[in-house]
């Protein structure tokens, strides 16, 4: 099986370890392709994303390292960019102009209408309940609609290759048990996203990243979600949305067989320097 990972965070924005880390880790397991995804800056102060000045500089050593290691492995950049708006998102010229290898469009944040101000829907605890309790006056379902919502809205705007974790509202509810993902309501929402997914040919990636930080036991998005990805022909893409080099990969064995379970038997990869299908398994 070819084996690669597009969505991974260096210390440059959330992560942990320099990019050489990254690729030195990926050639230990393997790896055909490895690409960078840090964080792209977001218009206002975070702790998590890289601001102007750090893009530069990773863009700057994603460059060296694709030198030095060529005929090793192949190295893209990429960036995970979230959707805010219709002024902030994957399909903005600011992007376009940086000539990226990939872009990952994901949405972490919801805004508060009341002070303008964006939270978080995967943690920490205090903005969930800041968007669950003030915002949307306790109504689980109100919040993740929004969520869903922005998805779409990102969906449909597009400029970006593939969804990063779709389901991303999952991350904390083992803890904060807020949602059942058997309600009505929430496979409904589901059902609309994946129509809208479908309609406008996007990748959903079937990412890891949780189950190595210790939130989640499966991956995004959830088994039932990806079976009704097969059944609407979405093609995916296998990351492990690594924040340390050991987490390269991390669980893609136990993710092939959810992959497989769900019907799948290919998925995509981005090797010399094109989007492509590969088998799985």
């Amino acid at each position: 099986m070819i084996k690669t990972n597009y969505h991974s965070h260096s210390s440059f924005c959330d992560g942990e370890g320099r990019l050489e880390e990254y690729v030195e880790y990926a050639l230990s397991q393997h790896m055909q392709a490895l690409g960078f995804s840090g964080h792209a800056p977001l218009p206002f102060s975070n702790a998590w994303t890289m601001d102007e000045e750090a893009l530069s500089l990773y863009l700057g050593q994603a460059q060296h390292l694709k030198d030095l290691y060529r005929g090793r492995i192949e190295l893209y950049t990429g960036l995970e960019i979230d959707y805010l708006d219709e002024t902030h998102n994957p399909a903005h010229s600011y992007y376009e102009a940086l000539d990226l290898d990939y872009r990952i469009g994901s949405v972490h944040m919801l805004p508060d209408p009341e002070n303008g101000e964006f939270y978080s829907v995967d943690g920490p605890t205090d903005e969930i309940e800041h968007l669950l309790n003030k915002v949307y006056k306790g109504s689980a379902e109100k919040m993740i609609s929004a969520y869903y919502s922005q998805l779409q809205n990102m969906v449909r705007i597009g400029g970006f290759d593939f969804i990063g974790h779709l389901d991303l509202v999952k991350k904390h509810n083992r803890k904060m048990d807020f949602f059942s993902e058997k309600e009505e309501w929430y496979q409904s929402l589901i059902t609309g996203v994946l129509d809208t997914i479908s309609v406008y040919g996007r990748m959903v990636e079937v990412n890891t990243g949780a189950i190595a930080r210790g939130y989640t036991d499966e991956p995004y998005p959830s088994p039932w979600i990806l079976k009704m990805c097969f059944e609407r022909n979405i093609p995916i893409i296998l990351n492990s949305d690594a924040h340390k080099p050991s987490w390269v990969g991390f669980g893609f064995n136990e993710a092939l067989e959810i992959i497989t379970g769900a019907g799948y038997s290919r998925g995509m990869a981005l090797l010399q320097g094109k989007w492509q299908e590969v088998q799985y398994g």
